[in-house]
């Protein structure tokens, strides 16, 4: 019986040149380096025909044989169950450096791209603007750099909390966009994060009190407003005028484009409202004037291309100020939203019926009136959207701003 050769430590130092193969150990060796270094090797095929393996251990003898020996053991286990060692290893490296900042960069790419939610659905500009902004506000300080593994429900409490303390209307958004998030990681859509468990699924019982806004502006606080606003400059009194002509939503109307005009009508497409529905609004005479832009955009930024979605707020301020001046007392803080409460609101006072209301606002008919009534309302819509302008106008000229806001002249109305 022929004896396997020994492979000893004196074997391995009495190597001069290549490399020693391990006779009790498939896939191992030792390998003399120019430099006089001997360096542990091992190359096996993985399972039948499969890829060549190549790994390198370290040098002898700081491993010894035995250490070598375990080393290539574990591996062979591998290989003859036609497992790619290296894989296991792209995954765990994976893993070690998955932090939640980047996994919220890889569920960015997917909202960007409309793979986000179940249903498939692009999100709006605003939206995912909106989502970028609370991540690196809120989310990323206190949790960018920890691996997305380790995040437990106890940290996302704490974190939603200490939000409430301050800002509770916020800590309910924030715990909104920690389980969006951290679910679809969970989810096979978030597979490339590969979460297994989600620790933001109960965050939807930490709900914070919210009281309604209820914020609408009188027909004296509207006067107040347009002298307010006669002092901006033009591309921000157009915006606000047509925030109050249109009752629309903010990320509406910045975003719009000028192809968006069309016979006097401007059609908020279904990509941008909030609804996904298409939404015709009949613009006056002043609309009209007020809408048109020389460039795509119908309010362009200064500086970059695309829409300015910067400054309209600090107006806002600065026209609440020259208000309460003008009032001779404090003015309430409103939002662009507030005029569409203020719009709505109006609309019995104009004599105007419930339905051409809310089609006005594009809010959605309910139950079977929803599947059964596909009247559009237009003609409607047509008239109450240049009623209201009227009303504005008429507020203009006796806060004597008319001129200073490109209104129409005496003959309009």
């Amino acid at each position: 019986m022929t004896r396997k050769p020994l492979f000893t430590p004196s074997m391995i130092d009495a190597l001069t040149g290549g490399a020693l193969k391990d006779p009790l150990t498939p896939g191992l060796s030792i390998e003399l380096l120019s430099s006089g270094k001997k360096v542990w090797r091992y190359a096996r095929r993985i399972s039948a025909g499969g890829a060549l393996l190549r790994r390198s251990l370290g040098n002898y003898p700081a491993f010894n044989i035995p250490e070598a020996r375990a080393w290539a053991c574990a591996l062979n286990q591998q290989v003859e169950a036609g497992v790619d060692p290296r894989h296991a290893e792209q995954e765990e490296r994976r893993r070690a450096t998955m932090t939640v900042s980047r996994a919220h960069a890889i569920y960015m790419e997917a909202v960007q791209q409309g793979r986000a939610s179940r249903a498939k659905r692009r999100n709006k500009p605003r939206t995912i603007s909106d989502k970028k902004t609370m991540f690196q506000r809120d989310i990323e300080p206190s949790l960018g750099s920890k691996i997305i593994y380790d995040v437990s429900e106890t940290e996302l409490i704490s974190l939603v909390e200490r939000k409430g303390k301050t800002a509770p209307v916020r800590a309910n958004r924030v715990a909104a966009e920690l389980k969006v998030f951290f679910g679809w990681a969970a989810s096979l859509r978030g597979r490339e994060v590969g979460l297994e468990h989600d620790p933001a699924r109960r965050l939807g019982d930490l709900r914070f009190v919210e009281t309604p806004r209820s914020r609408k502006l009188g027909l004296d606080e509207l006067e107040w407003f347009l002298r307010g606003l006669a002092e901006e400059r033009r591309d921000i009194r157009r915006g606000m005028l047509l925030w109050l002509l249109t009752a629309t939503r903010f990320s509406e109307l910045v975003w719009a484009k000028s192809s968006e005009l069309e016979g006097g009508v401007w059609t908020i497409p279904a990509e941008r409202s909030k609804n996904h529905q298409a939404h015709r609004i009949a613009l006056g005479p002043w609309g009209q004037a007020l809408f048109r832009s020389e460039g795509e955009w119908v309010f362009p930024a200064d500086k970059v291309e695309g829409p300015r979605t910067q400054g309209w707020y600090e107006a806002r301020d600065r026209i609440l100020q020259r208000m309460s001046k003008i009032a001779g007392k404090p003015v309430a803080r409103f939002t662009p939203h507030d005029f569409r409460r203020t719009a709505r609101s109006n609309t019995k006072r104009l004599n105007v019926d419930y339905e051409t209301a809310e089609a006005m606002l594009n809010h959605m008919k309910t139950g079977l009136e929803r599947i059964y009534d596909r009247y559009d309302l237009e003609e409607e819509k047509r008239r109450w959207f240049l009623m209201w302008e009227t009303e504005i106008v008429q507020l203009a000229r006796r806060a004597g701003v008319a001129g200073l806001l490109d209104a129409p002249n005496e003959g309009y109305v």
